[in-house]
Protein backbone atom coordinates (compact mmCIF):
# COMPACT_ATOMS: atom_id res chain seq x y z
CA UNK A 1 0.00 0.00 0.00
CA UNK A 2 2.62 2.36 0.77
CA UNK A 3 4.38 1.43 -2.72
CA UNK A 4 1.18 2.28 -4.40
CA UNK A 5 1.33 6.19 -2.75
CA UNK A 6 4.38 7.30 -3.50
CA UNK A 7 4.21 5.86 -7.00
CA UNK A 8 0.80 8.21 -7.36
CA UNK A 9 3.05 10.79 -5.46
CA UNK A 10 5.87 10.75 -8.11
CA UNK A 11 3.19 10.10 -11.04
CA UNK A 12 1.36 13.65 -9.77
CA UNK A 13 4.56 15.62 -9.25
CA UNK A 14 6.05 14.53 -12.47
CA UNK A 15 2.94 15.51 -14.51
CA UNK A 16 2.71 18.93 -12.74
CA UNK A 17 6.75 19.62 -13.36
CA UNK A 18 6.24 19.10 -16.46
CA UNK A 19 2.73 20.80 -17.15
CA UNK A 20 2.50 23.34 -20.19
CA UNK A 21 0.77 26.57 -20.45
CA UNK A 22 -1.17 26.78 -23.73
CA UNK A 23 -1.24 29.96 -25.72
CA UNK A 24 -3.38 31.22 -28.34
CA UNK A 25 -1.41 31.73 -31.74
CA UNK A 26 -3.57 34.04 -33.05
CA UNK A 27 -3.59 36.69 -29.34
CA UNK A 28 -1.29 38.43 -27.92
CA UNK A 29 1.84 37.06 -26.61
CA UNK A 30 4.19 38.24 -24.06
CA UNK A 31 8.06 38.01 -23.24
CA UNK A 32 7.99 34.94 -21.01
CA UNK A 33 5.90 33.19 -23.72
CA UNK A 34 9.30 32.23 -25.32
CA UNK A 35 11.77 31.47 -22.45
CA UNK A 36 11.33 29.06 -20.29
CA UNK A 37 9.60 25.72 -22.13
CA UNK A 38 6.57 25.59 -20.28
CA UNK A 39 4.37 27.48 -23.30
CA UNK A 40 2.99 25.82 -25.96
CA UNK A 41 1.98 28.44 -28.41
CA UNK A 42 -0.98 26.72 -30.60
CA UNK A 43 -3.03 27.28 -33.74
CA UNK A 44 -6.31 26.63 -31.11
CA UNK A 45 -8.26 28.02 -33.57
CA UNK A 46 -7.22 25.72 -36.21
CA UNK A 47 -6.24 28.74 -38.45
CA UNK A 48 -3.78 26.83 -40.10
CA UNK A 49 -6.01 23.96 -41.74
CA UNK A 50 -7.37 26.04 -44.65
CA UNK A 51 -3.35 26.22 -45.85
CA UNK A 52 -2.55 22.67 -45.86
CA UNK A 53 -1.43 21.15 -49.16
CA UNK A 54 -0.52 21.87 -51.99
CA UNK A 55 -1.11 24.83 -54.22
CA UNK A 56 0.20 25.45 -57.79
CA UNK A 57 0.11 28.38 -60.26
CA UNK A 58 0.01 27.75 -63.81
CA UNK A 59 2.11 30.21 -66.53
CA UNK A 60 1.91 28.55 -69.83
CA UNK A 61 4.31 25.80 -69.77
CA UNK A 62 5.46 26.56 -66.79
CA UNK A 63 3.69 25.34 -63.31
CA UNK A 64 5.11 26.39 -59.85
CA UNK A 65 3.72 24.50 -56.25
CA UNK A 66 4.38 24.91 -52.80
CA UNK A 67 2.84 22.28 -50.50
CA UNK A 68 2.87 23.40 -46.90
CA UNK A 69 2.31 20.54 -43.56
CA UNK A 70 1.72 21.15 -40.54
CA UNK A 71 4.04 20.64 -37.03
CA UNK A 72 2.48 20.88 -33.73
CA UNK A 73 4.45 21.54 -30.63
CA UNK A 74 7.04 21.99 -32.01
CA UNK A 75 10.05 22.43 -29.52
CA UNK A 76 11.96 25.55 -29.99
CA UNK A 77 15.62 26.11 -28.11
CA UNK A 78 17.95 29.03 -28.28
CA UNK A 79 19.99 28.73 -25.25
CA UNK A 80 22.11 31.98 -26.30
CA UNK A 81 19.09 34.06 -26.44
CA UNK A 82 16.92 32.44 -23.65
CA UNK A 83 14.36 30.95 -26.31
CA UNK A 84 12.64 28.01 -25.32
CA UNK A 85 9.21 27.33 -25.85
CA UNK A 86 6.51 24.59 -28.23
CA UNK A 87 5.18 26.36 -30.91
CA UNK A 88 2.74 24.83 -33.80
CA UNK A 89 4.19 25.67 -37.07
CA UNK A 90 3.89 25.10 -41.27
CA UNK A 91 6.60 23.72 -43.45
CA UNK A 92 6.84 24.73 -46.70
CA UNK A 93 8.18 22.73 -49.93
CA UNK A 94 8.14 24.04 -53.35
CA UNK A 95 9.03 22.01 -56.79
CA UNK A 96 8.93 24.10 -60.94
CA UNK A 97 7.58 22.28 -63.56
CA UNK A 98 8.28 22.90 -67.50
CA UNK A 99 6.01 21.28 -70.26
CA UNK A 100 4.92 18.83 -67.77
CA UNK A 101 8.32 17.76 -66.12
CA UNK A 102 9.56 18.23 -62.65
CA UNK A 103 13.06 20.74 -63.10
CA UNK A 104 13.58 21.40 -59.04
CA UNK A 105 12.25 20.38 -55.94
CA UNK A 106 13.32 21.96 -52.98
CA UNK A 107 13.96 20.36 -49.64
CA UNK A 108 11.50 20.81 -46.33
CA UNK A 109 12.77 22.86 -43.84
CA UNK A 110 13.42 21.33 -40.38
CA UNK A 111 12.19 24.06 -38.42
CA UNK A 112 8.60 25.15 -39.19
CA UNK A 113 7.70 28.63 -39.28
CA UNK A 114 4.44 31.04 -39.71
CA UNK A 115 2.59 32.95 -37.51
CA UNK A 116 -0.86 33.41 -37.44
CA UNK A 117 -2.40 36.47 -35.83
CA UNK A 118 -6.09 36.13 -37.70
CA UNK A 119 -7.87 34.35 -40.22
CA UNK A 120 -6.32 33.83 -43.26
CA UNK A 121 -3.23 35.78 -43.32
CA UNK A 122 -0.46 33.69 -42.75
CA UNK A 123 3.31 35.02 -42.78
CA UNK A 124 6.45 32.78 -42.74
CA UNK A 125 9.62 32.61 -43.79
CA UNK A 126 10.59 31.28 -47.68
CA UNK A 127 14.04 29.70 -48.57
CA UNK A 128 15.06 30.35 -52.20
CA UNK A 129 16.86 27.30 -52.60
CA UNK A 130 18.28 28.11 -56.51
CA UNK A 131 19.74 31.11 -55.53
CA UNK A 132 21.61 31.43 -52.36
CA UNK A 133 19.39 29.81 -49.25
CA UNK A 134 18.62 33.27 -48.82
CA UNK A 135 15.40 33.57 -46.17
CA UNK A 136 12.93 35.88 -47.23
CA UNK A 137 9.59 36.66 -45.43
CA UNK A 138 6.30 35.50 -47.37
CA UNK A 139 2.62 36.49 -46.51
CA UNK A 140 0.37 33.94 -47.76
CA UNK A 141 -3.55 35.22 -47.95
CA UNK A 142 -6.81 33.28 -48.17
CA UNK A 143 -9.23 34.35 -50.91
CA UNK A 144 -12.43 33.26 -50.63
CA UNK A 145 -13.59 31.91 -54.03
CA UNK A 146 -17.46 31.38 -52.75
CA UNK A 147 -19.69 31.33 -49.69
CA UNK A 148 -21.72 28.54 -50.31
CA UNK A 149 -21.02 25.23 -49.22
CA UNK A 150 -17.51 23.69 -48.13
CA UNK A 151 -15.38 26.97 -47.82
CA UNK A 152 -12.68 27.34 -51.01
CA UNK A 153 -9.95 29.25 -51.24
CA UNK A 154 -7.01 31.03 -53.74
CA UNK A 155 -3.96 31.51 -52.07
CA UNK A 156 -1.99 34.84 -53.03
CA UNK A 157 1.76 34.07 -52.24
CA UNK A 158 3.83 37.36 -52.08
CA UNK A 159 7.76 37.95 -51.26
CA UNK A 160 9.30 40.31 -49.36
CA UNK A 161 12.40 41.55 -50.99
CA UNK A 162 13.07 44.46 -48.93
CA UNK A 163 13.48 42.39 -45.91
CA UNK A 164 16.90 40.45 -46.98
CA UNK A 165 19.73 41.08 -49.29
CA UNK A 166 19.78 38.75 -52.28
CA UNK A 167 23.98 38.52 -53.04
CA UNK A 168 22.76 36.02 -55.65
CA UNK A 169 20.56 39.05 -57.32
CA UNK A 170 23.80 41.47 -56.65
CA UNK A 171 25.91 39.60 -58.60
CA UNK A 172 23.57 38.77 -61.17
CA UNK A 173 21.20 41.99 -61.91
CA UNK A 174 20.13 40.95 -64.77
CA UNK A 175 17.80 37.75 -63.71
CA UNK A 176 14.99 37.88 -62.33
CA UNK A 177 14.76 38.96 -58.03
CA UNK A 178 13.82 35.46 -57.13
CA UNK A 179 14.11 31.55 -59.04
CA UNK A 180 10.28 32.06 -58.05
CA UNK A 181 7.20 33.44 -59.34
CA UNK A 182 6.33 36.20 -57.21
CA UNK A 183 2.84 38.24 -56.67
CA UNK A 184 0.71 35.39 -57.89
CA UNK A 185 -2.06 33.96 -57.01
CA UNK A 186 -2.29 30.29 -56.47
CA UNK A 187 -5.14 27.39 -56.61
CA UNK A 188 -4.96 24.16 -54.37
CA UNK A 189 -4.57 21.06 -55.88
CA UNK A 190 -5.61 18.79 -53.22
Amino acid sequence: MKNIFYTLFIGLFFSFSNAQTIVDMAGKRQNEHYENGTYYIKDINNYMLPYLGTWKYVDGNKEFRITLTKVTKHHVVYTDYNINHYIDGLRIQYQKYENGQLIYNSIVRQNPTGIIKEFRKLNMSFTDYERNNEIFPVDLLLIPLNNMGTPQYKLKFKLDKFERRNTYYEQHPNEPYFSVPDNIEMIKMN
